[in-house]
């Protein structure tokens, strides 16, 4: 087992370089002058290209990239040129709404799948095995922007139930806190759900269908009782790769959702980072993206390898 996670370990090491190098050649050979931006449109040329050399832009790529990550090693993310505010303190004080709008966001697709994909799986060929297929697809088919401008318009706008934007810390107001979540997690969670449903109801369906389930039913034991305590554990070992994948998309929605609800999070500083070209922001922010993303596969691997030991050996 330990090597195995030493193997694991050493890959997320790899991937996290090859990342690491591939977005600073990314954000460095796209079009703009981050000396530019900073002084602003009626600079004088002589002042930004002082500034370029301050900044060492006129270095080769390979002296920047070191100072980099030297300086990501040490804690040293760089300096926002907008605010003058240092990144790990922006990106610190965003983390904790999109870990929270993660989280919540995979808990409602789970507490919709697991169900569904149990009962779908237990009852195939039935109406409501067809019902569920008809849900797959309309939440992979919607996109999560659309979901959430509708629950939106429902909920703020007609019913009043919930705010549209805005965001309360879980430590101010608890309540407050879940009102302002609700309606993101819930556009994300819908949007995941609907695979995380599918999967365990093939794998549901596929374990019922193994010799010891049989037994277990020619013993005269109850459908509940076969599946509560011979299927359902069993049936579940596949969720959690699949969980890990759908984690790493909810990423890519808590961007679009952030900004719809105008939520202070990570996803937010991606999309002003981009439009107001924070070089540093950007190159810090996606290196922790797929830090997240990396982390989330580690520790899929190693959590499947305790449930299946012949992954140990692969």
């Amino acid at each position: 087992m330990k090597a195995f996670i030493v193997r694991r370990l050493l890959a997320t090491v790899v991937v996290l370089w090859v990342v690491s190098v591939l977005t600073f050649i990314a954000l460095n050979v796209l079009p703009g002058d981050v000396a530019a931006a900073i002084m602003g449109p009626q600079a004088d040329p002589t002042a930004v290209e002082a500034l370029r050399e301050r900044l060492g832009l006129n270095d080769s790529l390979l002296k920047q990239y070191a100072g980099w990550i030297a300086g990501v090693f040490q804690g040293d993310l760089g300096v926002s040129h907008r605010t003058g505010t240092e990144v790990g303190d922006l990106i610190g004080g965003r983390i904790e709404v999109t870990v929270e709008l993660g989280i919540l966001s995979i808990l409602i697709a789970l507490i919709i799948a697991i169900p569904l994909g149990v009962i779908a799986g237990a009852r195939p060929g039935t109406v409501f095995d067809y019902g569920l297929t008809f849900f797959a697809v309309l939440g992979v088919s919607i996109p999560v922007f659309w979901l959430a401008l509708l629950f939106v318009l429902l909920f703020a706008v007609e019913l009043g139930w919930l705010r549209a934007i805005g965001f309360t810390s879980f430590t101010d107001d608890p309540i407050a806190n879940l009102k302002s979540m609700v309606m993101p997690s819930a556009a994300i969670g819908l949007t995941l759900a609907g695979n995380l449903a599918r999967q365990v109801r093939a794998s549901m369906v596929e374990v019922l269908r193994q010799d010891y389930v049989r037994t277990a039913q020619a013993k005269g034991l109850t459908p509940r009782t076969v599946i509560t305590r011979h299927a359902f554990r069993n049936a579940l070992i596949p969720l959690v790769t699949v969980l890990g994948l759908q984690a790493s998309l909810a990423v890519g929605g808590a961007i679009i959702v952030e900004t719809i609800f105008q939520l202070p999070g990570m996803g937010k500083l991606v999309i002003d980072s981009i439009f107001f070209q924070e070089v540093h922001a950007m190159q810090a922010l996606t290196l922790l993206i797929a830090a997240g993303v990396a982390l989330i596969s580690l520790l899929v691997d190693i959590s499947y390898a305790f449930l299946d030991p012949r992954i140990r050996y692969t």
